[in-house]
């Protein structure tokens, strides 16, 4: 999940080292009768991959944001009147593997025929609470299992750089045609995002669509390339 936030996801290979270690969570107790567990992410000195790359202890880590991006996904499955359409804005641009982990996730305790109450506290001290109820997790885990992702397909597209962070890995251009593409960027081309910003330039990009249940369809932008154009 974090390396789907923090920048371009991906189908397979490992998870950057940082990543791994930045999110790496340790059991600290468990409550009465197993039924719950308190757990924490690595101390502000083991983990130095930094959200925004500030010192660690002020802004959200990429630990934060991950629950945090978890957590969306929980409160929008909950409620009758949440549209699934705010679900699928939300799985799309994670990519098939993390799609394919949560879908895991679901699976489990659908089978188990339980929820989850979770309380988070992020490095700044702000706590986030979720509840997760059985019918909330049945609905995220069939958007999850009848979604398909089809075959990347690259293509070229030109025009403005209008918003970049290097910080999230994601850009948006405004196609010459008058599209606006947001897309997620590798950690190679993210460091050196400010080269582009509000130029215009040429950019190889894949584009993945993805189809959930009832045919709802989302296409996921990664750039994969850029250049500036005089």
């Amino acid at each position: 999940m974090a390396q789907a936030v923090s920048g371009r996801p991906t189908r397979f290979a490992s998870i950057p080292r940082d990543i791994r270690e930045a999110t790496a969570l340790s059991a600290a107790a468990t409550y009465p009768s197993s039924f719950g567990v308190a757990m924490y992410g690595p101390s502000a000195d083991e983990s130095q991959y930094d959200l925004f790359g500030e010192p660690s202890g002020h802004l959200h880590t990429i630990l934060d944001e991950a629950v945090n991006k978890v957590l969306d996904i929980v409160d929008l499955s909950e409620g009758i009147g949440s549209s699934n359409d705010l679900l699928t804005e939300q799985l799309a641009p994670l990519g098939q593997r993390a799609v394919k982990h949560i879908g895991s996730l679901t699976a489990g305790l659908t089978d188990a025929g339980v929820g989850v109450r979770v309380a988070w506290q992020a490095r700044e001290g702000t706590v986030r609470r979720s509840d997760w109820s059985p019918s909330g997790v049945q609905r995220v885990r069939l958007l999850c299992e009848e979604s398909e992702f089809t075959e990347a397909e690259r293509i070229t597209v030109t025009g403005w750089l209008g918003a970049a962070s290097s910080f999230l890995g994601k850009v948006e251009i405004r196609t010459d045609g008058g599209e606006v593409i947001r897309a997620s960027t590798d950690e190679e081309l993210t460091g050196r995002l400010d080269e582009y910003f509000n130029k215009r330039v040429e950019a190889s990009v894949e584009v993945e669509k993805v189809v959930f249940a009832g045919g709802r369809e989302r296409k996921v932008y990664s750039v994969l390339s850029i250049r500036k154009l005089t």
